[in-house]
C-alpha cells in the first residue's frame, strides 16, 4: 500500500513537505499570573495592602528603641541611656527642670545635670533652665557635617549663656590643614645606635600642619594668621643640625661641643650653637616633629583644642603628631 505523498521521505536535492498540524492538536492552557489568596482574591486587587502602605506613607508606623526594658523615642536616647548605664551612673526621666515650667529634660544624670536631647530651647525655656541652677546640656544629631569623619553629634552647654539669650554655641571641634610649599626645610642628623644613619647626613623634608578646635565665626582660625606662624617655626628649624642634648659635653658662648659613640667608632663634634637644635632624645623624625609642635601651639588662639603636624622624611615616608593644648587650658583656668 503506498504511503500518501506528504508523508514520504524527501528524496536528495528535494524539498521536504510543508509541515501540517493535525486538527487534533490544542496549546496548553498557561499559568495564572496572579495567585489569588486563601479568601480566593488578589491580594493586590484587595486593596488592603494599599491601604498600609498609604498609612506608613503619612506616618502611621512610629519606630521605637528599646533597652533595658523601657521605650525610647530615639537611638540617640537609647545609646545615651546605655552609656550613663555603663559609666554607673544614677539618672532619671523626663524630669521637670522648674516648678510651674512645662519643660522637661529627657535625663536628669546625678541630680544635677539636665540632657535634652534631640531638640532645641526657645529663649524662655533657656531661661528656666538657667533658673533651675542645674547643668544643662543640648545633644542632637546634625545632618550638617564637617567632613566623612564627623559624625553629626553635636553637644551644646546651655548653662555658660548669659540671661539665656542667643543660641547655645556648639561645642563641636573642626579641623584645617595647611599644606604649602614653603613649609619645606633642609636638615642634619646623625643616629648613632643605628647603622645606617650613625654617620651624619641631611634630609629635605616637608610639613603639613593640622589644627583643631571650635569654630569661632565659622573658621577654627584664619590661614591668613596661621601661615607666618608655621613659617617661622620652620625657618628656625632650616639648614641645622639635630642631635640628642645628652651628646654634649661643653658649652660655650659660640659653641656646642659633642661627643658619642657610634657602631664606627667615636665622635667629637665643634659645633656653631645657633646653627645647632638640642633635643630631648635622639634626632629621630618622631622627635623633630616634636619639635616643630612645641614651636607652633603655644602662638594658637585660645579657641584651637590640638595641633597636628605630619612630617615628612623623603618621600612616602614620615610621621604624624597630634597633641592637645591641656596644659595651656588648665594654665589659663587656674588663673581664672
Amino acid at each position: 500500500m503506498m504511503k500518501p505523498e506528504s508523508s514520504l521521505p524527501a528524496r536528495f536535492g528535494e524539498k521536504p513537505p510543508p509541515f501540517s498540524i493535525p486538527k487534533r492538536y490544542k496549546p496548553k492552557r498557561g499559568r495564572q499570573r496572579t495567585v489569588p489568596n486563601r479568601r480566593g482574591k488578589s491580594l493586590l486587587a484587595s486593596g488592603e495592602l494599599v491601604g498600609q502602605l498609604r498609612a506608613l506613607d503619612r506616618g502611621g508606623y512610629a519606630r521605637t528603641h528599646q533597652y533595658g526594658g523601657k521605650i525610647y523615642p530615639t537611638g540617640l536616647h537609647a545609646a545615651i541611656a546605655r552609656l550613663l548605664d555603663s559609666l554607673g551612673l544614677a539618672y532619671a526621666l523626663d524630669f521637670r527642670v522648674a516648678e510651674g515650667s512645662r519643660l522637661s529634660a529627657d535625663f536628669l544624670v546625678e541630680g544635677r545635670i539636665a540632657l535634652f536631647v534631640g531638640r532645641r530651647l526657645s529663649a524662655q525655656e533657656r531661661k528656666a533652665v538657667k533658673s533651675s541652677g542645674l547643668k544643662s546640656v543640648l545633644m542632637e544629631m546634625s545632618t550638617a557635617r564637617s567632613d566623612l569623619l564627623d559624625p553629626g553629634l553635636r553637644v551644646a552647654d546651655v548653662s555658660d549663656e548669659e540671661d539665656g539669650e542667643g543660641a547655645p554655641r556648639e561645642a563641636r571641634l573642626q579641623t584645617i590643614f595647611l599644606d604649602d610649599p614653603s613649609f619645606n626645610f633642609d636638615y642634619a642628623h646623625i643616629l648613632p645606635k643605628t647603622e645606617k644613619c650613625s654617620v651624619m647626613h641631611g634630609h629635605t623634608s616637608s610639613a603639613l600642619v593640622e589644627i583643631a578646635g571650635s569654630p569661632v565665626d565659622g573658621m577654627v582660625v584664619d590661614f591668613n594668621d596661621a601661615k607666618p606662624i608655621i613659617k617661622k617655626a620652620i625657618a628656625d628649624l632650616d639648614h641645622k643640625l639635630f642631635i640628642n642634648e645628652r651628646y654634649v659635653t661643653g658649652r660655650t658662648a659660640t659653641h656646642v661641643d659633642l661627643s658619642f659613640a657610634t657602631v664606627h667608632g667615636e665622635f667629637s663634634l665643634h659645633v656653631p650653637k645657633e646653627t645647632t637644635v638640642l633635643l630631648d632624645g635622639e634626632a629621630t623624625v618622631e622627635n623633630l616633629a616634636q619639635e616643630l609642635l612645641r614651636r607652633i601651639a603655644p602662638k594658637m588662639p585660645e579657641n584651637v583644642e590640638a595641633v597636628g603636624v605630619y612630617v615628612y622624611e623623603g618621600l612616602n615616608k614620615g610621621t604624624h603628631l597630634l597633641a592637645r593644648l591641656q596644659e595651656r587650658r588648665s594654665e589659663a583656668r587656674r588663673k581664672r
